[in-house]
């Protein structure tokens, strides 16, 4: 950026025959000294003072007042972070002054230490003002013309009580006050803003609510963390991006309704709001509504109009107590997020019909009991510290051809969940799995289990042929292991956590190593599953928990020459993404090879009825199945029909 602004004074200064002065900051006394040099003054197009290693100094008021050809001035502190509280090393006891009829067009003053610019200043051509972090009570002492002025930034500027002087500035486009702590209320002149398309007050402490006033062109407005901020109105229809995050409001205007072009919507942290209204269905262009952490909010409005552009929805530490059956109607919804909430106890809605649903967040529910069936392309399920489920309902009917390639399942801490529960995840990741074309991820050099659950438990499934106890695993590798008969390998470990200590920003992975007998083959490492959890938020695993990958052979076989190779040694271990993570311990491991198997071509899963024909259930209460085949679409121009594995194959 530094370059940028440097080559711009450069410009500048050359298509006119001026001259610039680049003031570095090692440069001590001697960068205000070349401002007292009069010699060339009225040639200086460009200003640029870094005043980060100089020493607190004044400057003379007169030091610009001979630049009449002046266009650009930045004075800045690239050593120093923006939000430091050290005040501005150039002081202006006397004021300052600018030459009569100045042509500055760029000002921009970090930590400006004047009360307000100089009364004489005319920005008539000014175009960009900057002074953030400033002492500045008000911009001018009185409203001054300012025809070409696009952006404003007077951020943190935490003295900053008033803008009326802004207040005839009809082309201007973004107005930044964010941090403005002492900035109790906008003006009414903003009305003559017919331009303005970006108004942030994030952070403006002070603010109570906004002017009655019309803004045609407004399409971004930040209220974030405007703790004071009681009442929202509309005062743009053509908003697109609306932040409500954090303030006091207790409800949506009816108005609401009008914002049309509105795609994105946060309200998280409104920890008094209490209602949304019932004209949600109106925002037709609404793609984003988080209402995180709104936790007097106890009911979610029916959704009485298809919101087909709705993607993402957090509802994550809210109070509702049950979702409306007409959620259904958010048919392109692709982020649902529940978390957080002790009053739900099941979801009554189909999910079924939610085709496009890929990420289902439900951790920490504590009274959730129950789940429906689960959306048919769903990535991802996380249902960690839902302690109170026990039931999830029978796989779907009918599953759609997916282009993701890893899906997880967590129920971390579902200590009550049910062993059938466990079957019926597992016959999911099974069907899941039968739409997976080996060939799809035939470019996927990421060892990474395609699919992957984890559970409480203290067993290896007794379909894993291969099994021992510890962290360690060998076997013989088959002299038929380099045939397309094979399609996968499932891994399957016991990990205790008794001694794992929650940490927040965790990322925890089972990792397992793969090395060959032949000495000319270089160990493989892929992850069986595990988990992210970015944030503030700690993950507590509590007891031993069972965790299962299935990764694709042609992996592997693609990076090796596998005929030479006799036996293989698989090693486990529990890491932060980083290094082993001491305190937990891998207690049993398991290991099958995957085969492909051919079974009739009218082979369907249209029917749970079909399926139900060909899966039965062991003593162990594991799933045992009949080898299947899908056909898959490789996308809408053609159809390849793929051999798939079935994983109840070897979950059976």
């Amino acid at each position: 950026m530094n370059n940028l602004l440097l080559t711009m004074a450069m410009e500048l200064v050359e298509a006119s025959g001026g001259k610039y002065l680049l003031l570095p900051s090692d440069s001590a006394g001697s960068n205000t000294d070349a401002l007292k040099n009069k010699e060339g003054k009225d040639k200086v197009r460009g200003i640029i003072l870094d005043m980060s290693n100089m020493e607190e100094k004044p400057l003379d008021n007169q030091a610009f007042v001979s630049m009449s050809s002046l266009l650009y001035l930045k004075v800045y502190y690239s050593l120093c972070p923006t939000h430091s509280k050290a005040g501005c090393k150039l002081n202006l006891p006397d004021g300052i002054y600018f030459p009569e009829d100045n042509i500055l067009r760029y000002l921009d003053w970090m930590r400006f230490p004047g009360k307000e610019l100089p009364s004489d200043f005319e920005p008539m051509n000014l175009i960009d003002l900057r002074l953030p972090y400033s002492k500045i009570k008000c911009v001018w002492d009185c409203a001054k013309v300012a025809p070409k002025l696009k952006w404003v930034d007077l951020s943190h500027s935490s003295e900053l009580t008033s803008i009326s002087s802004l207040s005839d500035v009809p082309n201007l486009l973004r107005l930044n006050l964010e941090g403005c702590t002492s900035l109790k209320e906008l003006p009414e002149e903003m009305k003559k803003m017919k331009k303005l398309v970006f108004l942030n007050l994030r952070g403006c402490t002070s603010l109570l609510s906004l002017p009655k006033i019309t803004l045609d062109s407004l399409k971004t407005l930040i209220l974030s963390g405007c703790s004071k901020f009681l009442t929202f109105q509309v005062i743009s229809e053509s908003l697109e991006t609306l932040y409500l995050n954090g303030t006091a409001i207790d409800g949506l205007p009816p108005a609401i309704r009008n914002l049309h072009r509105l795609n994105f919507l946060n309200l998280k942290d409104c920890v008094n709001l209490a209602t949304l209204p019932d004209c949600l269905g109106k925002l037709k262009s609404l793609q984003e509504l988080k209402l995180s952490r709104c936790s007097k909010l106890e009911v979610f409005p029916d959704v009485k109009e298809i919101m087909e552009s709705l993607r993402v929805l957090l509802l994550d530490g809210t109070s509702i107590t049950e979702m409306p059956s007409s959620v259904i109607y958010l048919s392109s919804l692709r982020r649902l997020c529940l978390s957080r909430n002790d009053k739900i106890s099941s979801l009554k809605f189909d999910m079924g019909h939610m085709y496009h649903l890929k990420w289902l967040e439900l951790k920490y529910c504590t009274n959730l009991t129950s789940l429906p069936r689960l959306p048919p392309n769903l990535q991802c399920l996380n249902a960690h510290g839902c302690t109170s489920l026990r039931t999830v309902a029978s796989p779907l009917d009918l599953l759609m051809s997916t282009e993701q390639i890893h899906y997880t399942f967590i129920f971390t801490n579902c200590h009550e969940m049910e062993q059938g529960s466990k079957n019926d995840i597992i016959s999911y990741i099974q069907k899941k799995s039968e739409l997976m074309s080996d060939d799809r991820y035939n470019q996927d050099f990421v060892f990474k289990a395609l699919i992957s659950t984890c559970f409480p438990g203290c067993d290896i499934p007794a379909w894993f042929n291969h099994q021992a106890l510890g962290s360690i695993l060998k076997m013989e590798l088959p002299k038929d292991c380099n045939t397309g008969r094979f399609v996968g390998v499932a891994l399957s470990v016991v990990v205790s956590f008794k001694e794992y200590k929650q940490q927040n920003n965790s990322t925890l992975q089972v990792k397992c190593t793969c090395e060959f007998t032949n000495a000319s083959l270089s160990p493989e490492s892929f992850i069986v599953g595990g988990w992210s959890e970015p944030g503030e938020e700690p993950h507590m695993v509590e007891s031993d928990h069972v965790f299962i990958g299935y990764t694709t052979w042609f992996n592997i076989k693609k990076r090796q020459q596998l005929s030479s190779a006799n036996e293989i040694f698989l090693r486990f271990e529990v890491t932060n993404g980083t290094s082993a993570v001491a305190e937990c311990e891998v207690m049993k491991s398991g290991f099958s090879l995957v085969y492909e198997v051919e079974v009739a071509e009218n082979t369907s899963w249209e029917a749970t009825s079909k399926l139900e024909k060909r899966i039965s259930y062991k003593e162990d209460g594991y799933p045992s199945a009949t080898p299947t085949k899908a056909d898959s679409k490789r996308d809408e121009a053609m159809e390849v029909k793929q051999e798939t594995f079935p994983l109840s194959h070897v979950l059976g």
